[in-house]
């Protein structure tokens, strides 16, 4: 039997609970020479339509992959609390430390720097580990927050998982992704 790790919203409301189970779809939405990406959730637009917001077709307009992958594997993602309103607002320093904008600024400044030096690394296509160094500044980011308690390893896993997702939504111009909280589990379905 698979043990059960520490979920941070496990004594809150349903309603402040990231969801244990969904599914995520990456539409791709053309506009002449550039796409855009509409995520939605059970068919509910999530957040605003995304695009590369580069010069370069990066395929960045699919990093929310990322948001839901942390929430899956590590339990916290103050970003993908951001998007489905399930912010933990019972608990006013909660709502303001882990889920308020200094924690939500975090993920994004993460997620930013691991796609930079992913990029150059063809998306951590043939990689099996991540860098050291960048999993310790990773630590350090977050050594105030309720994540800190998460190791290198889980975040690794973190990573590479959400990179496999991510280049199957590039490979494919979008798809779904089917997000398992209770088995940390995330599979692509074209």
């Amino acid at each position: 039997m698979k043990e059960q790790k520490h979920l941070f919203d496990s004594e809150f409301p349903e309603v402040e609970k990231l969801p244990r189970r969904f599914t995520v779809c990456f539409n791709s939405l053309n506009f002449g020479t550039r796409y855009k990406t509409q995520v939605s959730i059970d068919g509910m637009q999530v957040g605003d339509v995304i695009d590369d917001n580069s010069k370069d077709n990066d395929f960045y307009r699919f990093h929310d992959v990322f948001h839901y992958t942390f929430a899956t594997i590590l339990g916290w993602s103050p970003c993908t609390r951001a998007m489905l309103s399930r912010k933990r607002k019972s608990v006013s320093a909660i709502d303001e430390i882990e889920d308020g904008a200094r924690a939500t600024i975090t993920e994004e400044a993460i997620s930013l720097m691991i796609f930079s030096k992913a990029r150059k690394a063809r998306f951590f296509e043939s990689k099996k580990k991540v860098n050291q160094a960048l999993l310790n500044q990773i630590k350090e980011m977050t050594d105030s927050f309720e994540v800190s308690i998460r190791s290198k390893q889980e975040w690794e896993i973190a990573i590479l998982t959400g990179y496999s997702l991510f280049r199957n939504l590039a490979r494919n111009n979008g798809g779904k992704i089917h997000f398992d909280m209770n088995e940390g589990l995330a599979i692509f379905e074209a």
